[in-house]
């Protein structure tokens, strides 16, 4: 029998994030065409690989004694096209999601030196990557090393690059929106709206302490599919305090205002790698990403202003 590499890998991405539409996006397939791929790798196979119910995705038995023969056969096709592409082909580098602060991260980097070339993927959390990262799968990734549900294994290195604001987004016509900054003390009735709270272990863990250390409480009623949606119900008839990162792009049709906190709350974004001797490509990257964040200041931070949760992370944030 004879398979189809492109419908093996369909099979890995979805067994390993648990949902179609992830791996969907994470492959830049329709779920439509997803899931025809599997569906003809089970057709092929003679057997059933997922048990669908309602959003969750899990394996059946078959598919479970599949999947390590299964990410082998991934492993050997990548690593036959990296062959060809040389030691210094593009670095395979997650970024957890495309409207995050990672990507304002690369952006910069490749400002600083064009001829950065990487292989993005988006896992939705650095718990999602440490696998890959172990596998060499991924080369590179950006994430928050704590809380994430495991150890983080001896295998992986990490160093703090960035300190991350968040920031508060509220409309015009909310009471707090006329001051230069939103003052945490001033939340503890109403909260910070975080409708349907959703997201990657590391960064609701991150949340959970945050609300803790500041005595904020984080308000999760009401339905939201993503931000934009949050946004527009903020803007159009809750008048609530919301929040996001500075460094991600807002559309300004909304009409919304955006202030610092005091503290402001800091996430910190580390980059991964595994131990040991590097690709000069992925060395490169490291290197250039160290360079960024000292150039730009990405660590520094007022400590009377500001609430960082940790700073351990391998590397010590500048106060200022």
């Amino acid at each position: 029998m004879d398979l189809d590499v492109a419908q093996v890998r369909a099979f890995v991405h979805t067994a390993e994030l648990g949902s179609f539409s992830r791996a969907a996006e994470h492959l830049f397939l329709t779920q439509q065409a997803l899931s025809k791929r599997i569906s003809r790798l089970e057709a092929a196979l003679g057997t059933r690989l997922f048990v669908r119910a309602n959003r969750t995705v899990e394996l059946t038995a078959d598919a479970e004694r599949f999947l390590p023969h299964a990410r082998e056969l991934i492993r050997a096709a990548d690593a036959a096209v990296a062959a060809l592409r040389g030691a210094d082909g593009p670095v395979r580098l997650d970024l957890l999601d495309n409207r995050l602060s990672p990507m304002f991260m690369l952006r910069r980097m490749a400002e600083r030196d064009p001829r950065l070339r990487v292989e993005r993927s988006w896992r939705h959390g650095l718990a999602n990557t440490i696998d890959p990262l172990l596998r060499g799968d991924v080369e590179v990734a950006f994430g928050r090393v704590h809380d994430l549900g495991r150890e983080l294994p001896a295998e992986l290195e990490h160093r703090l690059i960035r300190l991350e604001p968040l920031v508060a987004i509220l409309p015009p016509e909310h009471p707090l929106a006329g001051g230069t900054a939103v003052r945490m003390a001033d939340l503890r009735q109403e909260g910070i709206w975080l409708p349907s709270l959703a997201g990657p272990v590391e960064w609701l863990g991150f949340l959970r302490r945050m609300s803790e250390r500041l005595d904020v409480p984080l308000d999760d009623s009401g339905v939201s599919y993503d931000l934009r949606h949050t946004l527009e119900q903020a803007r159009n008839g809750t008048c609530r305090v919301t929040l996001a990162g500075a460094d991600m792009e807002l559309a300004p049709d909304l009409d919304l205002r955006v202030l610092p906190f005091d503290p402001a709350p800091l996430f910190p974004w580390s980059v991964v790698w595994r131990r040991g001797r590097q690709r000069p490509a992925v060395a490169h990257l490291l290197e250039l990403a160290d360079r960024t964040s000292r150039a730009e200041g990405w660590c520094a931070y007022d400590p009377g202003h500001s609430w960082p949760p940790e700073l351990t992370e391998g590397a010590t944030g500048t106060r200022r």
